[in-house]
């Protein structure tokens, strides 16, 4: 591992909000860029993306969903309008594979039901051909969470995650139907995103308790559609797959550079917040450039 006093200068230098570094479960670094963010709640954008995979394979391994290869027709039977239609699952929403049309968020935050006009748009592509990057299809697994168990998804995520990873401080907003945000809806502190970094790291255990079962940690954060040279997704988990790269490195990503990256051959979580306009990338470069041991 490069200094860490090299790579405190340089996050220091840009629009870092703040950065927490663990090795073998030891916090080896801490940086804040002022004292009212260690207490804020960031907001995390498509990390919750990351966080709602959780949820779902807890929800699966709980009996509420059979597995991923449900249909998601047996949810939502009034909208299946051809065979297409019939054929997309719970796998093809995590993996954004799910072929149906996806014009932006600017499409769906207006609209008066956000589930509704997901499951209206045409089908782009055959099922599982092609990776879409889309909040409606997260917006779809977390009204599918909602229908399954019973519970709303923060409810369920208080009892199942949160709450056994002592995570309380935190906010889900919810559409207008009371559907929690599957894509970018929640808001938590930078300790709270270490802690569930964490989690995955240890396979889902989290004080000698099983919080996420093993093979969903496995399963959900192995490569499953290749992106470019650089980069698969996974189940709302990104991977980094360069030639070069040394070992396993997954991460949960959002807009204007929120980060949780878990690096399991390292042992090593690595958390930003960030107010990046542009340039959002820049903190997953100052983690391989600063933080991977070559």
């Amino acid at each position: 591992m490069t200094s860490l006093t090299d790579f405190e200068k340089i996050i220091k230098k840009d629009k870092i909000d703040s950065v927490l570094v663990q090795k073998n479960n030891t916090l080896i670094f801490e940086y804040y860029r002022n004292n009212k963010m260690k207490e804020r709640q960031h907001k995390i954008y498509s990390v919750t993306k990351s966080i709602l995979s959780a949820l779902i394979g807890i929800t699966i391994d709980k009996g509420f969903i059979e597995n991923v290869n449900t249909p998601i027709s047996h949810y939502f039977p009034e909208f299946t309008k051809d065979k297409e239609n019939e054929r997309i699952t719970i796998k093809h929403l995590l993996t954004m594979t799910s072929g149906l049309h996806w014009s932006g968020n600017n499409g769906m935050i207006p609209s008066k039901n956000w589930v509704n006009y997901v499951l209206q748009q045409d089908i782009d592509y055959p099922p599982g051909n092609e990776m879409v990057y889309s909040c409606g299809s997260s917006q779809l697994l977390s009204a599918i969470l909602q229908k399954t168990t019973g519970l709303h998804t923060e409810a369920f995520a208080k009892k199942h995650l949160f709450t056994p990873l002592g995570i309380t401080d935190y906010k889900w907003n919810c559409d207008s139907q009371g559907i929690a945000i599957g894509g970018f809806g929640l808001t938590m502190k930078t300790v709270d995103m270490l802690k569930f970094g964490t989690l995955y790291l240890n396979n889902g255990v989290w004080k000698s308790k099983q919080i996420v079962p093993y093979h969903w940690i496995e399963e959900s954060t192995s490569p499953k559609v290749k992106i470019d040279d650089h980069y698969a997704y996974a189940y709302h988990w990104w991977n980094i797959t360069s030639d070069n790269q040394v070992g396993r490195i997954f991460l949960a990503m959002g807009h204007e550079g929120q980060y949780i990256i878990v690096a399991p051959d390292y042992q090593l979580v690595t958390v930003f917040t960030s107010s990046f306009k542009d340039g959002a990338s820049r903190p997953l470069q100052y983690f391989e450039d600063y933080l991977l041991e070559g």
